[in-house]
């Protein structure tokens, strides 16, 4: 395998799409000690409040979303909370009373959330009470998305599902065969218009028409090689990045590629692992691999034009911009700021007390952090 995991838990279930899924737990990078830096800033928290379980080990996909002035939260046990970002207080709480395994996604006055139990629950995004429940295949570990009156699930066993915002019928879906094992996750689709672009299992990237489900192209982003099915796995689960003409994407165990939105022609691949998927600033793109190595990589050839290894080993959560800086947080609950410049380290806080695997979200300069046990916190660089 290509030095990436070292401790690899197979799950115990096989689903219905006779597939088995696995979960990175470790690096085979040893985890970096935190060392002062000559001239790094002391990053500041703003607030910091205790929400709830959080992930609470569990394995699951929990986020912080936000639109405008509002984070949406959710806990592995059942809890949705609207919280204000600039105090952390709760604006309201709906407990659902089932296992969350991804979410919330919001969109289209909806809150939704998917469960491990293969249930979807949307919920209205000003008062938190239930609109629908609709059921799916398997357990949902993704982030739903919703737009033009479409709500898209992506499951375990890699089926795509379009939902009515409205009523939570099945309006299409989308499958293909998924490989023997794939990580333990999905990636969340990415609405464009009336096309919806996602990563699947096995590393193939699809562009559908958002109404009908249909495809436009299927790409393979990765080719599987090695002599054993782990060695073979080259998921596509982490976040994909729209440009004008093209899309980004990377794979688990395969490459970083730039794809034609028009015709799904790959224009450069670059060998590249990342589970936590790629941002960009618009000048460059950015992404944590699966060893805790940042990179800045080039969109218009995929050259690799700085690796920062200074965090080697911390499992880092996806970055983000923040400013005009890269943020990533990692297993002990530190921020970390970097310049998109050189990749050096200029400021550095702990956010949270535990694990950070979800997205940061940036709003201006200020970031929001939700940790795995439930804390959520707002911070700045300075």
């Amino acid at each position: 395998m290509k030095t990436l995991t070292r401790l690899i838990l197979l799950a115990a279930a096989l689903f219905s799409g006779g597939c088995s899924f696995f979960g990175i737990e470790k690096s085979a990078v040893d985890v970096a000690e935190l060392a002062p830096i000559a001239g790094m800033q002391a990053g500041r928290v703003l607030w910091e409040h205790d929400l709830g379980k959080g992930a609470d080990g569990k394995g699951v996909t929990l986020v912080a979303s936000l639109d405008g002035s509002t984070l949406y939260v959710a806990h592995v046990d059942g809890k949705v909370e609207a919280v204000s970002t600039s105090s952390g207080a709760s604006l309201w709480k709906n407990d659902l009373d089932v296992q969350i395994g991804g979410g919330p996604g919001v969109g289209n006055g909806l809150v939704i959330s998917g469960t491990t139990e293969g249930e979807v629950i949307a919920l209205s995004q000003s008062t938190g009470s239930e609109s629908w429940r609709a059921t799916v295949s398997t357990d949902v570990p993704a982030v739903p998305v919703a737009a033009r009156g479409i709500v898209v699930i992506h499951t375990n066993d890699g089926k795509l599902y379009g939902l009515d915002v409205a009523t939570g019928e099945q309006r299409w879906l989308f499958h293909r065969t998924a490989p023997v094992l794939s990580l333990r996750g999905a990636s969340s689709p990415v609405i464009e218009g009336n096309s919806l672009y996602a990563g699947l299992d096995g590393g193939k990237l699809v562009k559908l028409d958002l109404m009908s489900g249909r495809p436009a192209w299927e790409t393979p982003i990765a080719y599987a090689s090695g002599r054993t099915e782990l060695e073979r796995v080259v998921d596509i689960d982490g976040l994909l990045v729209l440009g004008p003409s093209m899309l980004y994407v990377v794979t688990y165990q395969g490459d970083m590629a730039a794809v034609n939105k028009s015709d799904g022609k790959v224009k450069w691949r670059t060998a590249y692992s990342s589970y936590q998927g790629v941002i960009s600033d618009g000048h460059s793109l950015y992404a944590s691999d699966a060893d805790g190595y940042v990179a800045a990589v080039s969109p218009q050839s995929g050259e690799i034009l700085w690796r920062q290894k200074a965090l080697s080993g911390r499992r880092l959560s996806p970055p983000v911009m923040a400013g005009n800086l890269i943020a990533v947080a990692d297993l002990e609950g530190y921020v970390h700021w970097l310049s998109p410049d050189d990749g050096s380290i200029v400021a550095r806080v702990e956010a949270v007390s535990s694990a950070v695997r979800a997205p940061l979200v940036a709003q201006g300069g200020t970031l929001y952090v939700y940790g795995d046990e439930g804390e959520l916190a707002a911070v700045t660089a300075q």
